[in-house]
């Protein structure tokens, strides 16, 4: 059964996704539970405070899930499974890439963990594109940063794809899968024939 706090944090979550972190207040918060605000902010005393647990709750259960991710046959498929636990993580908390500037710009805690975050996701994907080339997936690079380069318009949709969705894209039936889809897609131009099999093999 859940405690105060953890039922906070879930109707948190359920009305910054459903209303956006403007129009849900903590008065909003505490009347959706049916306590008092003063309840509430005995264990949450500002919104910030809840915006900032529920950025590292995702940040856990992401880690969690990578690393519970198992050795596949082919760095594709691990490239097409860790898009899809991120896509997924995201946006099972999607009001945070729907307002993830606002929230970075106003919360140095939370800048520094994602400026560290993209670090350490630039590095695990360089190691991933590393094993693509090896394996003869994907050409090598033809000048340097080619592929450093490549993640970081990876990262660009990574960052964008909520709002693209909800501005242009609503009537999507699961766009998780569509976006991770559109996102391995951009590998495409990059595959050998060698590659081309297994990213076929990998998306059906």
């Amino acid at each position: 059964m859940k405690n105060t706090k953890e039922k906070i944090i879930a109707k948190a979550l359920e009305l910054f996704n459903n209303d956006g972190v403007k129009e849900t207040t903590l008065r909003k918060i505490a009347r959706e539970l049916g306590i008092s605000q003063g309840n509430l902010t005995y264990h949450y005393k500002t919104k910030d405070e809840i915006i900032e647990k529920l950025y590292f709750d995702l940040a856990e259960k992401m880690n969690t899930e990578m690393q519970k991710m198992t050795v596949q046959s082919s760095s594709m498929q691990v490239l097409y499974t860790s898009s899809s636990i991120t896509m997924k993580g995201l946006y099972a908390y999607r009001f945070l890439l729907r307002d993830l500037y606002k929230i970075l710009k106003e919360s140095e805690k939370l800048k520094v963990h994602y400026a560290q975050l993209q670090q350490l996701r630039t590095q695990q994907t360089s190691q991933i594109f590393t094993a693509l080339v090896q394996e003869e997936m994907v050409r090598p690079p033809e000048f340097e940063g080619e592929y450093e380069r490549f993640y970081e318009r990876l990262n660009i949709l990574g960052d964008n794809w909520i709002n693209a969705h909800e501005l242009l894209t609503d009537q999507i039936a699961d766009p998780v899968k569509h976006y991770v889809d559109l996102l391995v897609e951009m590998l495409y131009p990059y595959l050998t024939e060698k590659g081309k099999k297994a990213y076929w093999e990998v998306i059906q």
